[in-house]
């Protein structure tokens, strides 16, 4: 299963969706993270206030791998739009 993401507002969706592909609920993902269900809803909810720490830490209880490469020519760029460097 691949999640290609883009931008940041897609982690939300593909958090949950991992989640729910280890059978796991937001209670169970945040007992393993040593938070509280609510962070864990929000967290969901809005990944982009999160730090990269913290999404590494998801990711590892969710046994799901970061990983970066190239964007093939054919592949459509996303724009830094809303993006403040």
């Amino acid at each position: 299963m691949s999640y290609p993401v883009q931008n940041p507002s897609q982690l939300s969706d593909h958090i949950k969706a991992l989640r729910k592909h280890r059978k796991m609920t937001q209670a169970q993902l945040a007992a393993r993270l040593g938070v509280g269900q609510s962070r864990m809803a929000a967290i969901e909810k809005n990944p982009a206030l999160i730090s990269v720490e913290q999404l590494m830490a998801i990711l590892s209880v969710l046994q799901t791998r970061l990983e970066l490469r190239p964007q093939e020519a054919d592949e459509t760029r996303p724009t830094s739009a809303g993006v403040d460097w």
